[in-house]
């Protein structure tokens, strides 16, 4: 796995559960999926103005890179949310499971009445892929906060115009998700459904909701 960063982003360090669960305020529940899912997680690299030269912003002031090696190949997005809400800067999760991995960063911003704590607005994952042909170049930006929201724009199902807004894209991207989600349950429901008329009544709707989601797209 090669992320074309600078050596001295590279901080390496496993952080001890005990550790993550004292910063989470992990209840029971939240401890059991940790045990359950993760085997262990590596704060791998700091991106920062002393480690990238790139200038920070008042939004996005260092970026950071973490290894969650896993149990299984799924992962509770609990576990995600509470790390992303616990640490107030952006965080580019690498999930890896035996010898795949993925990526997964949350859109967020900061919490205006908490400053260590960050308000999650939606997540972005890409493929699982083979963790030795991943090469990805991280510093696609000329401050921190364009790094960030370029790496969350490579990973959005939505087409984007490099001098958009992001705030608009992931807006846009939420409208989309929701008729989605919408085709997705009318579609089981006709499965299941035995009566035909009823059928028909549900596959109208479901035409209809996939129009509105071609105009949307």
């Amino acid at each position: 796995m090669v992320f074309n960063l600078p050596e001295r982003t590279l901080y390496n360090r496993r952080i001890p559960k005990n550790k993550l669960y004292e910063k989470l305020k992990a209840n029971t529940k939240l401890k059991d999926l940790f045990v359950e899912q993760v085997d262990y997680v590596v704060w791998k690299n700091k991106l920062s103005k002393d480690t990238v030269n790139l200038e920070p912003t008042e939004e996005v002031q260092e970026i950071q890179v973490f290894e969650i090696h896993l149990k299984q190949r799924e992962l509770s997005r609990e576990i995600l949310e509470n790390i992303d809400k616990s640490i107030p800067y952006p965080i580019i999760h690498v999930l890896i499971y035996q010898n795949q991995a993925k990526f997964a960063v949350a859109y967020k911003q900061r919490n205006r009445n908490d400053k260590d704590r960050a308000v999650i607005r939606s997540y972005y994952e890409s493929d699982w892929q083979p963790v030795k042909g991943i090469s990805v170049n991280l510093l696609q930006g000329l401050d921190l906060k364009s790094v960030y929201e370029n790496f969350i724009r490579s990973l959005m199902a939505v087409a984007t115009e490099i001098d958009e807004e992001l705030a608009k894209v992931v807006q846009r991207q939420e409208e989309i998700e929701r008729p989605t989600r919408e085709c997705a349950r009318l579609e089981t429901r006709i499965k299941s459904e035995r009566q035909f008329n009823k059928k028909v009544e549900l596959n109208m709707e479901l035409q209809k909701k996939k129009r509105e989601l071609e105009k949307l797209k």
